[in-house]
């Protein structure tokens, strides 16, 4: 089936598409991984290392725009409009009973289809980098403890601080994630919470991932010096490329694995553009890095699940695993919001986000917008665990208004309709494990068909004791703030017992474990019962946080190459240069005050295929984003052409015949490809 794209672009379009559709099939590739997120490129990046392993990387979508590498701000907003969506069977819909504002939604409503880039979630994170407590590690399982840990979180963390942060800090400093001693932007109202948590009796914690008890800090960032995001494609993936034994293919969807013998020996995977299905094998392993919603689908749709759930889609039961899909954990949250009168972000954007009249100040968009936590142990975990010192309560302070609906999305300047009227602060009452689990569940067997996410209501007693106690919290620390009698309560039902969302970074839908009944991989990340297939993302982290998994998933990634490779591997890295971008390096070209949707739309690149006005226009709430056009097989191509293939028709013919040309770096037939 030929895409209706495809059709109207005519033979150019089809000249991209057939470039690279066919892998070799003969002698495959060593290692073929599936899953280009933070995962992927960590395991492409250190599998590919020696240049003695042939290996491939599947991803839905290919190389990042350049605005990723911008701003966090800045970034984000490029992200809601320049939002992928969806394609068949990666449109997963969601469901929170547990949360009244938004109890349903589609992945296609949110900002979240960029993860399917090269990089993965690292794109959509706000940049933060908070680490899970030594005793939630220590729970993982034997060989995956803290003191375990420890050395890949260090080999991952390339901490840029003062000499003596450097002396004091618990981080690595050659690693090629750079973490920030202190982030590139600070609103005055965070100092003012972390004064008033101080008042509350939290200790001040000079580095969070350092003093990891009770306390309040600024939130570590994973940032460059100039405010610019960092994420796995430029860190690990983009120093890889030139390597002869690496292939990176995109516009590919997996959909099935090859299993003979209960053994793994490849994948059939979808050609995005021509709808045609392929294989392509593997010689000594396939390892899934698809995330916690689409590694379970993989397995699933290869008859790997729970026998029931199997048979009533009618697929063949290849393996029993009750476990796949399930004992989904995802930190819940709930919105205490505040109105003042000194500006937040809300009024620090320029026109049209913020109300005419109020002055951009370009250098908040380097704000992380969860600039502060202050963090507790409750007095439920304190009594059921007197020894432990591990805080369950975890407030997040925004400088910006996040309005209960804005949930389904991850950028808090989508919650109300521009210009923002309501100018406040927000504090994030927010759990990370909880009693209430959920699941990923698939209702047909047909891989064109999204799977289901179900988040389920926090009921039990315990959970709500513990959310009544982090509200309190909050509301006791607001209560401190100098000038509190300027604030204004903003009434909208948060800390309710259906008002609680979940945070979407979810675990353990594979989770490692030793039993069949309860877990899908062993600990050494094995599926359990089919050879040379291993699960390397945080679907396999068996414990909640209530932080994203960004520093859990990197160290997971690290440790796995070794596991995989079976010997311990040379952790020099190699640094790519990449081309960031900074609010100098805009302001240079836009003004000293430039507004920010200004700065999304010259980073769009787009001047002659969409008109500035329709980027600087009030998007729709929820709006899906137009349908992206993937360059499948080939591998990277340039950052402008994903760009603007994901918007719109009336560039796809010009980049399809400029794009057909592609460049080979090796005779070799593992080379790296740029096409379209």
């Amino acid at each position: 089936m030929v895409d209706s794209l495809c059709k109207i672009c005519g033979f150019a379009c089809l000249l991209v598409c057939t470039i690279g559709a066919h892998v070799p099939e003969a002698n495959g590739f060593d290692f073929v991984i599936v899953g280009g997120g933070l995962a992927g490129s960590v395991l492409a990046n250190r599998l590919s290392a020696s240049g003695e392993h042939s290996v491939l990387l599947m991803n839905v979508a290919g190389e990042p725009a350049k605005a990723y590498s911008g701003p966090v701000v800045l970034s984000d907003e490029f992200i809601i409009h320049k939002n992928l969506s969806a394609s068949g069977g990666l449109s997963a819909r969601i469901h929170q009973p547990g949360y009244s504002p938004v109890p349903d939604f589609s992945t296609d409503e949110t900002g979240s289809s960029p993860a399917r880039m090269l990089g993965g979630s690292s794109l959509v994170a706000l940049s933060l980098y908070l680490r899970d407590h030594p005793e939630a590690l220590d729970e993982w399982g034997a060989g995956w403890s803290w003191d375990d840990l420890r050395p890949y979180f260090h080999r991952a963390e390339g901490l840029q601080a003062t000499d003596r942060a450097l002396a004091e800090s618990d981080y690595g400093r050659d690693g090629p994630y750079t973490v920030q001693e202190l982030p590139a932007y600070t609103h005055p109202f965070t100092q003012e919470f972390i004064r008033a948590s101080r008042k509350q009796g939290l200790p001040w914690a000079p580095d969070l991932n350092t003093d990891r008890g009770t306390g309040v800090g600024l939130t570590p960032t994973t940032q460059n010096a100039d405010g610019s995001k960092v994420h796995a494609f430029d860190a690990y993936l983009a120093p890889a490329l030139g390597r002869h034994n690496l292939r990176v293919m995109h516009g590919v969807r997996v959909d099935r694995l090859l299993i003979d013998d209960d053994i793994c020996r490849g994948v059939v995977y979808r050609h995005l553009a021509d709808g045609k299905d392929y294989i392509v094998r593997a010689d000594r392993e396939v390892i899934l890095s698809s995330g916690y919603i689409y590694t379970p689908r993989v397995l699933f749709l290869s008859g790997i699940g729970a026998k029931e759930d199997l048979e009533a889609v009618g697929l063949k039961v290849v393996k029993n695993l009750p476990a796949v899909g399930r004992n989904l954990t995802a930190a819940r949250y709930s919105p205490l919001a505040y109105r003042t009168f000194e500006p937040s972000l809300s009024h620090m954007m320029g026109a049209p986000i913020s109300p005419d009249g109020l002055q951009a100040n370009p250098s908040c968009y380097a704000s992380a917008v969860l600039e502060a936590t202050a963090r507790s142990r409750s007095s439920v975990a304190t009594q059921k665990d007197p020894n432990s010192t591990k805080p369950d309560i975890v407030l997040s302070f925004m400088p910006l208004f996040y309005s209960p609906k804005s949930a389904p999305l991850q950028y808090s300047l989508q919650g109300e309709s521009w210009p923002l009227q309501t100018n406040g602060f927000t504090i994030l009452a927010t759990l990370g494990e909880t009693k209430a689990q959920g699941s990923v569940t698939f209702r047909s067997g047909s891989p064109d068909v999204s799977p289901t996410i179900t988040h389920d209501a926090m009921t039990d007693p315990e959970d709500l004791a513990r959310a009544q106690e982090a509200v309190a919290l909050a509301k006791r620390i607001v209560d401190g703030v100098a000038l509190a009698d300027r604030l204004e309560a903003i009434e909208n039902g948060a800390g309710a017992e259906d008002m609680w969302s979940a945070v979407y970074d979810g675990r353990g839908t594979c989770r490692m474990g030793k039993t069949e009944l309860d877990s899908v991989v062993d600990l050494q990340l094995r599926v359990h019962g089919i050879g040379k297939l291993r699960i390397v993302d945080g679907s396999v982290i068996p414990v909640g946080s209530p932080y994203l998994a960004v520093p859990e998933v990197l160290a997971l990634a690290e440790r796995a190459s070794e596991l995989v490779l079976g010997h311990k591997i040379d952790p020099s890295n190699t640094v790519a240069e990449t081309a960031t971008v900074s609010v100098r390096d805009l302001a240079e070209v836009l003004g000293e005050h430039f507004p920010i949707m200004e700065g999304v739309a010259y980073l769009a690149g787009m001047d002659d295929a969409m008109p500035t006005e329709s980027l600087l226009s009030t998007p729709p709430m929820f709006a899906p984003g137009s349908s992206p056009m993937f360059a499948p097989g080939s591998s990277l191509g340039t950052w402008t052409a994903v760009a603007v293939l994901s918007s719109l028709l009336v560039s796809v013919s010009f980049l399809a015949f400029n794009g057909a040309k592609s460049r080979v770096h090796s005779s070799d037939k593992y080379s790296v490809m740029e096409g379209a």
